[in-house]
């Protein structure tokens, strides 16, 4: 069980390098992992089976995903070479990164360690399940914070409210069971949807309401506003008090850690929860279809070991006594010092809630269509979106999808996303009897130039399938 423990931690870690979006992946509708994205999508096969437990498949090559993006940076914008003295050395230039900032920046991070995952047909109705490890990262921050840190209050920031709102952040470590179908309505639309059995088993998020900093141009006082919440449930950590002792003037804070058993957390089932995706494919006429989906519209119920925190207050400073600091005694001067921190503490009045609570999924949205040029060729357009922390962030994707064979499918993309103009995805499928191989990224630049990508990603593993002979598929379906 401890090893387990271990490939599921160093898979969920590793996954923090990389990045996927899925754009490459939608109308690729003969790799069966496109329904995740779209349940109106039914394989060309009668059955197919994947996922790590599978014996042979899983073990040689792992059905994977991976995915890292953000909105703000590249490597490249703050690790940069040097000039002069410095020519021949990488030096951290920071005040360049703070240019290519934007006024609030995401970064998100997600992977799956999938199970087992299966569909089946039968008559017009095509049924999926899936076993599936996720782990979501998201996290948002403000510009103003990155400058307040680099140049301190006292440059670009003086005399001006520093906008340090909508930072935020989210981890969210959970199973999900899923079970989907899809029908065709009529000749033109299909329709599919899938039910998703949530359960939490690690979780943090932290969230801002209003966060601001002035410093007076004149006298350098300083104004803070505050208004944050903080919530987590995990196995290791526990806060059983926090309060204001307004007798003694002092924060009262109490806290434990635990010895934990490895199967607890492998199997925890205290935190449910539930989502739905749905999905239509509606076919115009002969040439063009359209297609959309929404994506993890639920949450999941934390009441395992939670802790809570929400704060609020102003606070305005406008200099310190230094006087104690030149006394002798220590202890004078820590004192003072303590005596400060508290009074900080009382104004914004942190308050400790260790009821369960509820932490949404961050839905997704995709809307597209494809336009067939041939029998073999199309084309595709396709948005998504997400929400986050209620900004709605996107991106475009241009795709030539072509099924040159029954054995081969291959996919060119070109996506703007993340104020980046220069991701290219590709996509390839190979089949054999039985098997199916195929490599999905969205971005082939990020494996080339790493250093100059905000988006790394890559999907790929191998299917068994079955069924799938009677037709020639090197024609397009859609």
């Amino acid at each position: 069980m401890k090893n387990i423990i271990i490939i599921i931690s160093i898979t969920l870690c590793s996954s923090l390098l990389f990045a996927q979006q899925n754009h490459t992946l939608y109308y690729m509708h003969r790799i069966p992992q496109s329904n995740l994205l779209n349940p109106a999508i039914q394989n060309e096969c009668k059955l197919y089976l994947s996922g790590m437990v599978l014996p042979v498949v899983g073990q040689v090559l792992p059905p994977l995903h991976i995915n890292y993006n953000n909105n703000g940076f590249a490597l490249n914008q703050f690790i940069r070479p040097g000039t002069g003295l410095q020519a021949d050395s990488l030096i951290f230039d920071f005040p360049y990164l703070l240019t290519k900032l934007k006024k609030v920046n995401y970064l998100s991070v997600e992977t799956d360690i999938n199970w087992l995952s299966a569909g089946y047909r039968w008559k017009d109705w095509y049924f999926t399940f899936n076993l599936t490890e996720k782990l979501d990262i998201h996290a948002s921050f403000p510009k103003d914070l990155a400058t307040l840190g680099w140049e301190g209050n006292g440059k670009s920031l003086l005399g001006k409210e520093a906008f340090l709102s909508y930072f935020g952040a989210g981890a969210n470590w959970y199973r999900e069971y899923a079970i989907g179908a899809s029908k065709p309505i009529n000749n033109k639309l299909t329709v599919g949807g899938r039910g998703k059995l949530l359960f939490g088993k690690e979780n943090f998020w932290f969230k801002s309401q209003q966060l601001t900093w002035k410093t007076d141009a004149e006298d350098y006082s300083y104004n803070f506003k505050a208004n944050f919440d903080v919530h987590s449930s995990n196995h290791f950590y526990d806060i059983t008090k926090l309060q204001m002792d307004y007798i003694n003037d002092s924060l009262m804070f109490e806290d434990t850690t635990f010895d934990v058993n490895p199967k607890d957390v492998i199997l925890e089932k205290r935190n449910p929860g539930g989502a739905i995706d749905l999905g239509f494919k509606y076919i115009f006429n002969n040439k063009l279809t359209f297609y959309g989906s929404l994506l993890d519209l639920g949450f999941i119920h934390y009441k395992n070991n939670t802790n809570g925190v929400k704060a609020s207050g102003e606070f305005y400073f406008d200099g310190w006594d230094i006087q104690p600091y030149f006394n002798k005694n220590d202890s004078v001067a820590k004192a003072h010092a303590d005596q400060f921190k508290d009074s900080v503490i009382k104004i914004f009045e942190p308050t400790l809630n260790n009821e369960a609570y509820n932490y949404w999924l961050v839905p997704k949205m995709y809307l597209g269509g494809t336009y067939t040029y041939n029998e073999k060729i199309n084309f595709g357009l396709l948005m998504r979106g997400d929400l986050f922390l209620h900004r709605l962030r996107g991106g475009l994707t241009l795709s030539a999808n072509a099924n040159l064979k029954k054995w081969f499918m291959g996919t060119l993309s070109y996506t703007i996303e993340n104020n980046s103009f220069k991701q290219i995805g590709a996509g390839v499928l190979l089949k054999m009897p039985w098997f199916q191989f195929y490599f999905v990224t969205d971005n082939i630049n990020a494996f080339i130039w790493p250093q100059a990508a905000r988006n790394l990603n890559l999907r790929l593993g191998i299917n068994m399938l079955f069924g799938c002979n009677k037709k020639d598929f090197s024609t397009l379906t859609d």
